[in-house]
């Protein structure tokens, strides 16, 4: 008895564990999701939200203690024909920086958005 209840212990913090990071990527990938659709929304562009997706992931140092730097690339539609690509930077769940590559050149806003 003792030695299968020493086995599922272990065996249920690793699968807490890997549901708290599939909940806190899924988040994320919203959170990305909703920032770079308000950010096509005050382009007047075509958000393409299909199209939202992780580039990196990397710890980082924070005043809190480690938190999880994320990049997301997405693809909107600056005239309804052509492709364009953009990103977003989440600091936890804090954007650091949108970006987007519009025909008129690069566009990027730092910080919170608006």
């Amino acid at each position: 008895m003792n030695g299968s209840i020493g086995s599922v212990i272990p065996a249920l913090l690793v699968l807490s564990a890997a549901l708290l990071w599939w909940h806190s990527s899924v988040n994320a990938l919203d959170r990305a999701r909703s920032i770079a659709r308000a950010f096509c929304q005050r382009q007047d562009w075509q958000f393409l939200d299909q199209t939202v997706s992780i580039t990196s992931l990397r710890p980082r140092r924070a005043e809190t203690g480690w938190i999880l730097m994320r990049a997301y690339r997405f693809e909107f539609s600056p005239d309804g024909g052509s492709r364009c690509r953009g990103g977003v930077m989440l600091n936890g769940r804090r954007p650091v920086r949108i970006w987007a590559d519009a025909p008129e050149g690069r566009l990027i806003e730092d910080g919170a958005p608006r």
